[in-house]
């Protein structure tokens, strides 16, 4: 099982790495709003927790959109081109399958998280190893429940090009609203981007100030569980027959 899995794990690599729209997606078009849109921060640098709690939306915009597209819907993908079909021929399970796509995508979000944390960080004049700790503490800790709650969408009887657009939707509702209810910690398992925030600044607090809200960690420890349990109810019910005749 492993060994199958490393081996999926290598060829999505391949494919990930040598995509244009993902790298576009998840790093350049990030690193260019995070610029665009703090231009007076090349002359006048914020202080270190304005900048953090700035980035951390971007944390939650790129992983999300690595869950969403790179997890979600490219499953979809594999199923709709016969992919998964015949991976799953070869590999008597469709699991070495998703883990290897869940691997790629989570090695991919975390070089993509690296370099634009240290970009932004050397551009805004801030402690470049502070804040990439955080950026891999963060990485290490949030895809995975991230990844595996949105399996759903893999689940959908639906065809990708079908669906994108809801999702596309669906994603700059989720860090807007994650933007005005990073607080009310009720609202946290409604909303992964809200949780990518908290475990933010959870990890922020604890390397930066040394605080640790017992609280919190437990209520986002509880939603991690919820999320990955989640994704193993989405795994069971994924499909690998082609919705060619699906609208």
């Amino acid at each position: 099982m492993l060994r199958k899995s490393w081996e999926f794990f290598i060829l999505f690599n391949k494919e990930v790495f040598y995509n244009k729209i993902a790298l576009l997606w998840t790093l350049v078009i990030p690193l260019f709003f995070m610029v665009f849109n703090h231009l007076s921060w090349l002359t006048n640098p914020p202080n270190f927790q304005s900048f953090k709690n700035n980035i951390f939306l971007y944390w939650g915009f790129m992983i999300l959109t690595t869950a969403i597209y790179g997890v979600g819907i490219s499953i979809l993908m594999l199923r709709d081109n016969g992919f998964l079909k015949m991976f799953k021929f070869i590999a008597r399970n469709k699991l070495p399958i998703i883990l290897g796509k869940i691997g790629s995508q989570w090695f991919f979000v975390t070089i993509n998280l690296v370099i634009f944390t240290a970009a932004s960080a050397l551009l805004f004049h801030q402690p470049v190893f502070s804040v990439l700790s955080i950026a891999i503490i963060v990485a290490i800790i949030v895809p995975l429940p991230i990844f595996f709650l949105f399996l759903w969408i893999s689940s959908l009887p639906y065809r990708q090009e079908t669906i994108s657009p809801i999702f596309t939707i669906l994603m700059s509702s989720l860090i807007y609203f994650a933007n005005v209810e990073v607080n009310h910690k009720s609202l946290l398992v409604l909303n992964p981007a809200s949780f990518i925030l908290n475990v933010s600044k959870l990890i922020s607090d604890a390397v930066s100030n040394h605080v640790w809200d017992i609280t919190l960690s437990y209520t986002l420890v509880v939603i991690m569980g919820v999320y990955i349990l989640i994704g193993v109810f989405s795994y069971k019910i994924i499909d690998i027959t082609p919705k060619a005749g699906r609208i």
